[in-house]
Formats: C-alpha cells, sequence, structure tokens
C-alpha cells in the first residue's frame, strides 16, 4: 500500500478537515524558485484512493486561506462543500511578479521564458506532486486553470502538453495581448479527447469575439462539442477575482462531472 509524505506527516487529523502543504521548487533553467501551494480536501485524509488534480497559476490568490481585500477565487473553500466523491487536489503555483510573471506567462513575445516554465510546471512540479500524494495521473484527471494571463499560458500548456493536461479552465484569456496565441493552437496537434472550459465577462471588452475565435479553431481540430461547452458568460463581469471565483466553480462542477 502506498502510504505519501502527507500520509506521515498528518496521520491523526480530522477527517472532515483540510490541510495545506507548501513547497518551494526551483525552475532550475531559470535559477529561480517558486512556492507551490497544495490544498487537500478533507476526504484525503479518510480513504485510500487517488484524487484528481487541479493546477492553477496565481497560486497566491487561489485559496480563502491567502485571500487579501476579497481577492481570492475560493478555490479551497468550494471543494469543502463538495460531495466527497467530486473533491480534488489543488495545486497552486505562485507567480513571479510584474515583469518575471510576465515573461513566464506570455509565450510570444522575444524574451518568453513561457516554454521554459510550461515545461516546469508538465514535468518537474507534476512529477512531484504524482510522487508525493496519491493523485490520479492520467490526462483525465489532471487539469490546467488560469485567468487572465494564466489563462494565456494555461491555453499553451493545455495544447503543447496534452498529454498530461486534459482539462483546461481558461477565465478571461489575454489572447487580444498576444494574438499570435491563434496561428500556434491552429498548428497544435492536440488531442482530440482534450477538454476546454472557457468563461468571461459580458463586461470586458471584445473578450466574446476572443474567446470564441480560439473555441472555433480548437473545435477544428475534431474536438467533440461536448469537450468545448459554449463559454460561460458572467453578466456585468470585468475580468477580475470576483468573476473568476464564479468562473471557478462552474468550472469545477463541470470538470467534477467528468469523475
Amino acid at each position: 500500500m502506498l502510504v505519501s509524505l502527507a500520509d506521515h506527516l498528518y496521520a491523526g487529523i480530522a477527517v472532515d478537515t483540510p490541510r495545506y502543504d507548501m513547497v518551494k521548487l526551483e525552475i532550475k533553467r531559470l535559477k529561480r524558485q517558486r512556492t507551490i501551494h497544495i490544498y487537500f480536501p478533507p476526504s484525503y485524509w479518510n480513504t485510500r484512493k487517488r484524487f484528481p488534480v487541479i493546477y492553477m497559476q496565481d497560486g497566491q490568490t487561489a485559496f480563502i486561506k491567502d485571500a487579501y481585500n476579497n481577492e481570492s477565487l475560493f478555490a479551497d473553500s468550494l471543494v469543502n462543500l463538495m460531495p466527497t466523491d467530486k473533491q480534488a487536489i489543488i495545486v497552486a503555483i505562485q507567480s513571479g511578479i510584474n515583469s518575471v510573471r510576465m515573461q513566464e506567462y506570455n509565450p510570444y513575445v522575444g524574451s518568453s521564458d513561457a516554454a521554459i516554465y510550461a515545461a516546469y510546471v508538465a514535468k518537474d512540479v507534476k512529477t512531484y506532486i504524482d510522487t508525493t500524494f496519491r493523485t490520479l495521473k492520467d490526462a483525465k484527471h489532471t487539469a490546467i486553470v488560469g485567468s487572465s494571463m494564466g489563462g494565456l499560458i494555461s491555453t499553451y500548456i493545455a495544447a503543447k502538453y496534452n498529454d498530461i493536461f486534459g482539462v483546461a479552465g481558461i477565465f478571461s484569456p489575454t489572447y487580444w495581448y498576444a494574438q499570435a496565441v491563434y496561428s500556434d493552437m491552429a498548428q497544435q496537434a492536440i488531442n482530440p479527447k482534450s477538454k476546454f472550459f472557457f468563461a468571461y465577462g459580458d463586461a470586458e471588452p471584445n473578450e466574446n469575439e476572443y474567446v470564441n475565435k480560439m473555441a472555433v479553431i480548437l473545435q477544428q481540430k475534431k474536438i467533440s462539442p461536448k469537450n468545448i461547452p459554449a463559454p460561460f458568460v458572467v453578466k456585468g463581469g470585468k475580468g477580475n477575482e470576483q468573476q473568476w471565483r464564479i468562473d471557478f466553480e462552474v468550472f469545477y462542477r463541470w470538470f467534477a462531472d467528468q469523475f
């Protein structure tokens, strides 16, 4: 029977209690360190089963425990409320700041570090999580999620590593800022079993145009319409954490229906 590090560390905690871990993992090629925040649902501690995993960009805004000025997606709070058979581990990768974040999240500029960052997420971070904790390792149970620039890099990762991340939650992606993403996605060989969930606010200028253009490109990859549902549109949404909190809940329920 596999016994993870987490099992050793937290044996005996209350079965209805969520737990958080934090680890620092270096992006070796860039000599930069990233803080990884890990949420375990209450059911992790009273079963021996393996769990789906969601990898989130801008991890500093993922959890209610880290919320500042209401700027959080409250992802942990949502999962706590889900039935035990619909709970997932959440791995929230803290971003770099300012120009470093832009270099790592935008693959389409000359000074980009996004390809290195994407490989770090797909190989280093995922390998650490899968070898340390009880996870469902297959693409069907592995999601990548991001908003704004995080949505841009999540699109890139989901396409480039579609054998690893089979599900993507893309909220208010900044395709308008990096329109080379369209030709890139058109050329990518994406698994037709891949699943993409898009969301945006109707108060975001022209976001419907940018998101729907991407959806059309992906549909041309012979991805089933059920795997690219119509974009979820938040009335009055302005592309901020309050909107993305709603986006994440709808995405999560859609994802959880599949496991």
